[in-house]
């Protein structure tokens, strides 16, 4: 049977004491960082893996005086770049995670697949050479995502539904409820021709629950059956067609895209159109309606969940998966208003006519370059 590889072994190899070894596997920032590295690297050359138990009493001992770093958890994150999930409003997530953990003892590292000459069985070596017993999974940058790692060595969280194979334990906003509480509010407020514009990669990574949730609401009222507006890649030309075809009285979507579109066909938000958010990000401006998905709640609940199953010991594809939601919360802005405040009639949509402007009806031919106008009844 092979031996063994022990932290002395590793001491041996490059020539420092085991201690430096040992502080270093644990990421402990009086080790400078070359040594660091030189001792991962050597860690990983001779095949080392740390005994979980002993880490574990370890930590407990050290712990009597005051809380200290008891493990590294890994942020794993999946993108074609190493900051790419910075662009999908992930940040909150990290915001939350990386607060609840320092309160519990961790640290938070970032883990990126796609380092050059990873593989998975690299990648396993890596995190089990840096002692990280627990992974959180980033959104994937595509729904249906696979991954693959030897899944028995940790205990393993993702955010949300992208990711298809293998099925872990997941935490999210619930974002079916989240977009009936924008419903509702929308509904109280006198709209009664609601229409729901989203990206398909975007319907897809929520497992579909947007468009469920409104498809429900559809349902309920056979007057407001307003087609998606789901086209992939999205123009500007096309989204006006949808407008003007269907003629919503207020948009649903994840991008405020649409809102400057809107108001780059003329439309005056709130009186002419409203305008919601269905993810609304905490940084932006509270005059835009819509739902905060308490994504730093969500954050921290993931570090809740995977520093328990670190503790029980739980590492593996779990048999059963369980999905953990968190309640997102509507915010009042100023892009809707109460539909008795509208006037009766026609609304009038000026704006600047663009290079892709489809020639959707007569009219538009007859116009002069500067303004194009469009009427169409409510």
């Amino acid at each position: 049977m092979k031996r063994k590889i022990t932290i002395r072994d590793i001491a041996a190899e490059i020539k420092v004491h085991h201690t430096t070894v040992s502080r270093a596997l644990n990421n402990d920032r009086r080790i400078s960082k070359p040594t660091r590295q030189l001792v991962l690297q050597a860690a990983e050359a001779l095949g080392y893996q740390p005994d979980p138990m002993l880490s574990a009493l370890m930590s407990y001992r050290s712990d009597n005086s005051r809380r200290k770093v008891r493990a590294s958890l890994a942020w794993v994150t999946n993108y074609p770049t190493r900051d790419g999930w910075h662009q999908f409003e992930r940040r909150p997530y990290f915001r939350g995670a990386n607060r609840r953990a320092a309160e519990l003892g961790y640290t938070i590292e970032e883990f990126w697949l796609h380092e050059p000459g990873m593989t998975p069985q690299r990648a396993t070596r890596i995190l089990l050479t840096r002692n990280i017993q627990g992974l959180l999974f980033v959104p994937q940058p595509r729904s249906r995502a696979h991954l693959h790692l030897d899944w028995s060595k940790f205990s393993a969280l993702s955010f949300g539904r992208t990711l298809a194979r293998p099925i872990l334990h997941n935490v999210d906003n619930d974002h079916y409820r989240s977009f009936s509480i924008a419903m509702r509010q929308i509904r109280r407020l006198g709209y009664r021709r609601p229409g729901f514009a989203c990206w398909p990669r975007i319907n897809e990574s929520n497992d579909r629950a947007w468009a469920g949730a409104f498809s429900v609401f559809q349902n309920n009222d056979p007057q407001s059956q307003i087609p998606f507006f789901m086209h992939q890649p999205w123009t500007y030309a096309e989204f006006k067609s949808w407008v003007l075809k269907f003629k919503p009285d207020v948009v649903i979507s994840h991008d405020d895209k649409v809102l400057t579109w809107m108001q780059e066909m003329g439309i005056k938000v709130p009186q002419g159109m409203g305008f919601v958010l269905a993810a609304k990000p905490e940084e932006m401006s509270l005059e835009i309606s819509g739902i905060d998905e308490s994504s730093e709640l969500v954050g921290e609940t993931a570090v809740n969940i995977i520093s328990q199953m670190i503790s029980r010991g739980e590492r593996g594809i779990p048999e059963t998966p369980i999905s953990t939601f968190v309640e997102g919360r509507w915010i009042t802005g100023r892009t809707l208003q109460r539909q008795s405040n509208i006037v009766a009639g026609s609304i009038t949509l000026t704006g600047t006519k663009r290079e892709d402007d489809p020639a959707i009806i007569g009219s538009d031919k007859k116009r002069s370059r500067g303004k194009a106008a469009t009427r169409y009844p409510r």
